[in-house]
Formats: C-alpha cells, structure tokens, sequence
C-alpha cells in the first residue's frame, strides 16, 4: 500500500550558472520527473505562485523509496526540501466509500446543507 506525502521544493540556481548547464539541468529535471509522473508515484505537481517551487504529492511504497525519488532529481543540490507524511481526514467525504459524488454536485441532484447548520459534535479540523 502506498504511503502519501506532500512535498515542498524551493530552487535556488546560482545566479551566475553557465546557460547552456541551466539548460541541460533542466531538461533533465523535466525527464527524470515526468518518469515518476508516469510511474504513478508522483501524481501530484503545482508550482507556487510567484516562487520558484512546486509542491508535490508523493505515493511511494516506503521512506526510503521517496527518499531515493528526491535525491535522483537533477535539481536536488540547489533545493530545499520540506516533506510532510500524510494521512486520511475523517471528514473528507472522498473517502467515504458509500458517497460516490460531493455533496454539493448538481450533477446528482443533491442540495447540500448549509455546513455551518449541520452538527458540530465531531469537530472537522482535526
């Protein structure tokens, strides 16, 4: 069973770094990670607005696996890199496995209850 992590990448290139090496790096950031996409255990990539960062989700079978992933990428020596393990929320009704839509999906006819109107005793946020 995969274990999921969200992972955070900030960039840092030296300023003075020759075109031609940026170039190449790049290129082989952009292949070694679209690998990873396709193999199903980075299914996730935003970058962050405004920075040179991305964060990603990772479905890995161990720590040592991720741990492998990160240290591979050409880019590794000019990150930082903050991971986070992740675990299911009980009130993420995508894992709830008897309601197959949202709540609020017109598709399905449904009239979702004003949230602040349904009952509070288990508290969402944790």
């Amino acid at each position: 069973m995969s274990q999921l992590y969200a992972v955070r990448m900030d960039v840092a290139l030296p300023p003075g770094m020759d075109p031609a090496a940026r170039e190449d790096l790049l290129a082989r950031e952009r292949a070694y990670s679209q690998q990873w996409q396709r193999s199903g255990h980075w299914p996730h990539i935003w970058r962050c607005v405004g920075q040179y960062a991305n964060l990603s989700v990772f479905a890995v079978d161990s720590n040592e696996q991720l741990h492998e992933i990160l240290w591979g990428l050409p880019l590794f020596p000019y990150m930082s890199i903050t991971v986070t393990p992740l675990a299911p929320h009980p009130s993420d009704i995508a894992q709830d496995p008897a309601h197959g839509h949202t709540a609020q999906d017109p598709a399905h006819g449904d009239t979702a209850q004003d949230p602040a109107q349904q009952d509070t005793a288990q508290d969402p946020a944790h």
